[in-house]
């Protein structure tokens, strides 16, 4: 169930990517939601609260650096999903 919430709200995410740059409070957000979607998966909540202490920039983060991190996420919570099968 986790995953599939976590899944989603990365494809919002997603979804929403416009421009060169976004929001650094919109990232923060972003990254806030992740990780409370995360459950229990350690290693994505490591690679999470790693994200939010080395966002770059102080009031916009380049969209490039932010896609990144989410299919980051993506990718490890697909690896996640294949681990348990």
């Amino acid at each position: 169930m986790t995953d599939s919430i976590l899944k989603s709200e990365i494809d919002r995410m997603m979804e929403s990517l416009d421009g060169e740059l976004t929001s650094h409070s919109r990232v923060i957000d972003g990254l806030l939601d992740l990780r409370s979607a995360s459950g229990d998966d350690v290693k994505l909540i490591a690679v999470i609260e790693e994200s939010l202490k080395n966002i770059p920039g102080r009031s916009a983060v380049a969209t490039e650096w932010w896609k990144t991190q989410l299919t980051t996420f993506l990718l490890m919570s697909d690896d996640t999903v294949g681990a348990q099968n």
